[in-house]
């Protein structure tokens, strides 16, 4: 999907502006927006905790301060925060209508990034799930960072897409 095509998925208004790195995961399966949300940010096999401390060390590297790994989150449909300004982790609930959309932002020193989690209702049931990056480097180091963390950042939201949705997924 280009930036235009973007715009036009539930919530997302507003977001692209500006963005210096915007990246676009889909996949079809059952479920809802705030099921899949909740899932991917309480997916943390033991390989992604080495991943969370080599992030802290590279924050480190580049002058960003210091970061603690956070506690894995266990949430589910029903605890997901959905309040706007409410905390989820290292992200703040921006906009949600529960259904269709579900979006958070996460500002540090060196950037800023939206996650938002959309869905497209496709027949018998089943829904066409995006998982949106959108990403704006406050500084250099922002694009550093980023830039390194790049490949595993689409691992990760792969991998938890298809540890949520399940194998069949599109």
């Amino acid at each position: 999907m280009n930036r235009r095509e973007l715009g036009r998925l539930p919530g997302l208004a507003g977001f692209l502006d500006g963005a210096d790195h915007v990246d676009v995961h889909t996949m079809d399966g059952c479920g809802t927006v705030l099921e899949l949300a909740a899932g991917i940010l309480s997916y943390r096999p033991a390989w992604m905790e080495a991943l969370w401390r080599m992030r802290v060390g590279l924050l480190r590297v580049l002058g960003q301060g210091r970061r603690a790994v956070p506690d894995r989150a266990r949430l589910t449909a029903k605890t997901l925060p959905c309040t706007p300004g409410a905390r989820v982790g290292i992200f703040t609930v921006v906009r949600t209508d529960r259904e269709t959309h579900w979006i958070t932002t996460g500002r540090e020193s060196h950037l800023e990034a939206a996650m938002a989690v959309c869905a497209e209702p496709l027949p018998g049931g089943r829904n066409r799930f995006h998982v949106v990056t959108i990403v704006h480097y406050h500084n250099r180091a922002g694009a550093v960072y980023f830039n390194l963390i790049r490949p595993f950042h689409h691992l990760v939201v792969h991998a938890a897409m298809r540890s949520v949705l399940g194998r069949d997924g599109g």
